[in-house]
């Protein structure tokens, strides 16, 4: 937030702008739209809100957990650039909203609460 009460913006057009907004937690992130087919291509998105919500009840709340476990192991193993493993661990905490067609918004999934 500004000193004017506004909400500020981070706009990432590559991998290194985006790490760098994910290292800050910076709460609202923009994938613009040169940078937008290079993200959806590379990068792992978690489950929505609602997908999640299923797999929690039919795990009764272990899923998670489980999850969590299973990805840590499954990144140690990963051939993927550490760059990569940086951002997708990160990301993890932000939802994505579709702005127009054009670009993404990423915001800390806190929020939502």
């Amino acid at each position: 937030m500004d000193l004017n009460g506004k909400e500020t913006y981070f706009t990432a057009n590559n991998s290194e702008e985006l790490l760098y907004a994910l290292n800050n937690k910076e709460p609202y992130i923009i994938i613009s739209r040169e940078y937008k087919n290079e993200f959806l291509e590379t990068t792992e998105l978690s489950l929505t809100e609602n997908e999640l919500m299923g797999l929690e009840l039919g795990f009764r709340g272990t899923a998670s957990l489980w999850g969590e476990i299973f990805y840590q192991i499954i990144n140690l193993f990963s051939k993927d650039s550490k760059e990569k493993k940086k951002i997708d661990s990160k990301i993890r905490k932000y939802s994505i909203k579709k702005r127009d067609e054009n670009d993404f918004l990423l915001y800390l999934r806190q929020f939502d609460y």
